[in-house]
């Protein structure tokens, strides 16, 4: 009796967790990339990124540091040194605000930061039970131009979010992309 030929079936990727995670923090820093006017950070030098992500695994919002909406961010003196921080808001208060705009269900819902929360923005993250926050391994160092005050203020930050019972995980990225070489066109 001839043999049926079974074909295999096709097996869909499954996406690892770390996978997972790569993709929202990569998503995140995305965001934190974009021209200020399509929404990224107008930060010179620091930029960070947010992405909410609900329980089920799908995107809530994402946002970037920058200035509240209808606030000038054209306006230099705004730039200063000293006065930065009290008018760009953090990415986190921008995700979290933006999710509660849309009446979005957040409970059990990630975070997921290109940077460490800071003191203030851990607190808001403790009293609304996120699930757990993500971040890359070494995010604090890739902020090269990161105060002194700000890197105290993700300490107590930290702090905060281990006694509120938040976990706090460090992603692994993988090795930087290759850069391409560009060919000389002859």
């Amino acid at each position: 009796m001839p043999r049926k030929s079974v074909s295999p079936r096709k097996k869909r990727p499954v996406r690892t967790s770390l996978a997972i995670h790569r993709h929202w923090l990569s998503r995140a820093e995305d965001i934190a990339r974009r021209p200020p006017g399509h929404g990224g950070s107008p930060h010179p030098t620091v930029k960070v990124g947010a992405i909410l992500v609900d329980r089920h695994g799908h995107e809530i919002a994402g946002a970037a540091n920058r200035f509240a909406h209808g606030v000038d961010r054209k306006r230099p003196e705004r730039y200063i040194d000293g006065v930065k921080s009290l008018w760009i808001s953090c990415a986190e208060q921008i995700v979290i605000a933006s999710a509660l705009r849309a009446r979005a269900d957040i409970d059990g819902a990630s975070l997921y930061l290109t940077l460490e929360p800071c003191a203030i923005c851990a607190g808001f993250i403790a009293e609304l039970r996120l699930r757990e926050v993500f971040v890359p391994v070494g995010a604090m160092r890739r902020y090269a131009k990161l105060k002194d005050k700000w890197k105290t203020s993700i300490e107590v930050g930290l702090i905060k979010l281990a006694e509120a019972g938040v976990p706090l995980t460090a992603i692994d990225m993988g090795p930087p992309a290759k850069k391409r070489r560009r060919r000389n066109a002859r």
